[in-house]
């Protein structure tokens, strides 16, 4: 396959081994392959709604990671896979599987940017869960452990690593998990309550991130978060009424508009090096949840087409 100029690389990962380790309800390993069959429905190339032409923009498929393997194997496949699209040039666009593949896909930024002589980085969860659950016994990573994992990495440590909760929900996380996170200096958690500026009893304090999702993300990008950021965006953080194929649909949760537009703002960024999308569950729903997440990656590609247009 002749990559040679490839802006934004596709890669799959068909593998929840991961989900069922961490009680979830398994399905996502079917999630590529369902994505895959909207990419033709993706949207017209010339929008002419938002004035973009896309014909232009070289975007390959990569292909997937191995089905049938272990997860461990899986894993180091996954690894291999992803640093070989940002060896390319081209800016990763990885679709799961479960959640644990994002310690996969951070483990081969983390090995690009070691070779770049990179100084600073960063990793942005869009999720209802914060997923820094321990290992499983025998050290057996799973869909709730990889930002512990990157927590406790020393390569990320060694590049200043920050590290951003996004959009987390209260009720879905353990209070132990929550100060966990919180008590570390080189992280934080952005509530949806506090993107929404909504709070109970008065709770002011909730108020400094009431900018609105787009905006406290759009700050993120635009502050000190690092020179390379991945963003990974586990979609059942998106309610289950606009997203509801996936492991663990939400009550409440972010819009699909919202979603759209945190992804454009993801393509736009010459500071995200990476993206990921998890949990798509297509033995749930797929069809409407299939459409969106196609979307989301047009609009991805929507925001990178303007990375060099706009100063």
């Amino acid at each position: 396959m002749n990559t040679q100029g490839a802006q934004v690389g596709l890669v799959g990962f068909p593998h929840d081994e991961g989900v069922k380790r961490n009680g979830g309800r398994v399905g996502a390993a079917a999630g590529p392959e369902a994505f895959r069959r909207f990419l033709p429905k993706i949207g017209t190339l010339v929008n002419r709604e938002f004035g973009i032409d896309l014909q232009p923009l070289k975007v390959f498929d990569f292909g997937d990671v191995k089905a049938g393997l272990s997860l461990e194997e899986g894993h180091k496949e996954l690894t291999k896979r992803v640093l070989s699209v940002l060896r390319s040039g081209a800016v990763p666009f990885v679709v799961g599987g479960g959640n644990d593949q994002s310690f996969a896909n951070c483990s081969a930024l983390l090995d690009h940017l070691q070779e770049s002589s990179a100084s600073s980085m960063a990793v942005v969860n869009i999720d209802a869960h914060l997923d820094v659950r321990p290992l499983k016994e025998g050290g057996l990573a799973h869909s709730g452990s990889p930002f512990r994992q990157i927590l406790s990495d020393p390569r990320f440590i060694a590049l200043n690593g920050k590290f951003v909760e996004f959009a987390s929900q209260g009720h879905q996380c353990s209070a132990e998990h929550w100060d966990l996170v919180n008590d570390r200096a080189n992280a934080t958690i952005i509530p949806l309550s506090a993107l929404r500026g909504y709070s109970l009893g008065g709770l002011s304090h909730q108020q400094k991130h009431a900018r609105g999702v787009e905006d406290g993300f759009s700050d993120l990008l635009d502050g000190t978060i690092g020179e390379s950021v991945f963003v990974s965006f586990d979609v059942d953080s998106i309610q289950g009424s606009d997203c509801p194929g996936v492991s663990a649909p939400a009550t409440i949760g972010l819009t699909a508009q919202e979603a759209l537009n945190i992804c454009f703002l993801a393509g736009h960024s010459p500071r995200v090096k990476m993206v990921d999308l998890s949990e798509y569950n297509p033995s749930v729903e797929d069809y409407r949840t299939g459409r969106l997440l196609v979307l989301m990656f047009y609009y991805f590609l929507l925001g990178y087409s303007q990375r060099h247009t706009v100063s």
